[in-house]
């Protein structure tokens, strides 16, 4: 697979085979781990569960390729294979780029027009992005460089992190099953934007996986699985590299459901309160701390030259949205949070956006509020926010939910960006909404077999 004149080109006979071998080895590892477990009730979602996933990645592929002749997701493949290339000619300068942030970088000095090619500027010049593309490069060396066989990889991946939450969801015993698989393996967006060769595919698998892990500290039961631990510690630090701010969306989670867990154990509601209120105070300092932070002013810099430029660009059309932000401080930015929580949460309205994406994201946006409203309008809200505030589980999918919905909404500006920065909530906020105190199924139709 290459670029000729412009155009990308595909589906060579390397490409075919590729494609064909690593189909059917993940195929085959689907439907032995099937047969394995076929016996477990939940399993029954295992398969279409990969397929909703795999078949998602697939089509975004092909609409990126066909609308956008490639977009952002090709040239983090263009950029990993190059890097690919990189590694035949030279060792060395391969590890140099690998493991290395040179502040030379911008010359392009390890790479060579001729002999490696360069990969697409907008990609090596952002930090982040670069990063993505050094992770993808070592799918290349896998499948000997084809896009639709690493794409294949990269929706497996997203599907195992999902069927580990989708595993933990269950252990809570909440949620029948099936509400459970439509929140975590089946949503639209989540299939849609967190498959494929994106950046957004490494940012939610990696902080779903965090969590996971993070969570399995709250049961001193279970068996500490040492290789889980690394790939927590690696996921932590791709986090860091290509989305920061995302490793608070994900400790301030854990520290909430800490506080839940703890908080149960005490005999008094004051204990309960007091424990709860300190774990928040945490939460809203380490947030605090981030946004007066260098790192968080850079984080608002940002923000500010996207609401300013969306404001006096005319070519952005009807896809952007203006949160009326004026004051770009710390302080500014806590204001700020209720409204780009909703904007997060509730919109594209259905009248928004000019995409079929945009759109179809509108409806899932419109599906969110029924259900809210649905959700305040229980007979037993009190109960409910109550038990909300005393599970683990609950506690860290609305927190989670609360503070990728600030970020997503407030640096977004585009609809088409939001659309995709807010996709990994929503299962979270999904599960917090179908959650009733009287839920009518049997919870031991839930009972797992295996931990998690």
């Amino acid at each position: 697979m290459n670029f000729e004149e412009g155009k990308f080109q595909f589906l060579g006979v390397i490409d075919a085979l590729s494609i064909i071998i690593w189909f059917f080895v993940l195929l085959n590892n689907v439907n032995s781990t099937f047969e394995k477990n076929k016996n477990v009730g939940y399993y029954r979602f295992y398969k279409t569960g990969f397929y909703a996933k795999f078949f998602s990645a697939i089509i975004f592929s092909i609409v990126y390729i066909q609308m956008y002749e490639g977009g952002d997701s090709t040239a983090y493949w263009d950029s990993a294979q190059k890097l690919n290339n990189l590694f035949w000619e030279s060792p060395t300068r391969f590890l140099h780029e690998i493991f290395t942030n040179d502040e030379n970088r911008l010359r392009f000095n390890s790479f060579d027009i001729q002999k490696t090619g360069l990969p697409p500027n907008w990609i090596y010049k952002e930090d982040e992005a670069w990063f993505a593309a050094k992770i993808f490069s070592f799918l290349t060396f896998l499948t000997f460089k084809s896009y639709f066989a690493m794409t294949m990889i990269t929706s497996y991946i997203s599907f195992k992190v999902s069927w580990k939450l989708y595993e933990l969801v269950l252990n809570y015993h909440l949620f029948s099953e099936k509400t459970a698989a439509i929140g975590v393996l089946f949503l639209p967006s989540t299939c849609f934007w967190c498959t494929g060769i994106t950046k957004d595919m490494i940012v939610y698998s990696c902080v779903i996986y965090v969590l996971i892990q993070l969570f399995t500290f709250l049961n001193p039961t279970q068996l500490k699985n040492y290789r889980n631990i690394l790939l927590g510690v690696i996921s932590i630090y791709f986090i860091l590299f290509v989305r920061d701010f995302m490793l608070i969306a994900a400790l301030g989670p854990f520290f909430m459901a800490l506080g839940a867990r703890w908080s149960r154990a005490q005999g008094s509601g004051f204990s309960k309160w007091l424990i709860q209120l300190s774990f928040l105070g945490l939460v809203l300092f380490a947030m605090t701390t981030f946004l007066g932070s260098e790192k968080g002013q850079e984080f608002a810099v940002e923000a500010e030259v996207i609401q300013k430029d969306l404001k006096t660009n005319p070519t952005y059309g009807e896809n952007r949205y203006d949160l009326g932000v004026t004051d770009y401080t710390s302080n500014g930015m806590l204001r700020a949070m209720p409204v780009s929580i909703y904007t997060a949460f509730y919109r594209p309205y259905l009248w928004e956006g000019d995409s079929v994406f945009v759109r179809v994201s509108a409806l899932e946006s419109f599906l969110f509020l029924l259900l809210t409203l649905r959700f305040l309008l229980a007979n037993n809200l009190f109960k409910t926010l109550k038990t909300i505030r005393n599970n683990e589980l609950l506690m860290a999918s609305i927190v989670f939910a609360f503070i990728l919905g600030f970020f997503a909404g407030y640096t977004s500006g585009l609809f088409g960006v939001l659309v995709r920065f807010k996709a990994p909530l929503l299962p979270f906020l999904f599960l917090v909404l179908m959650y009733k105190n009287n839920r009518s199924f049997d919870e031991k139709e839930n009972h797992l077999s295996t931990t998690v």
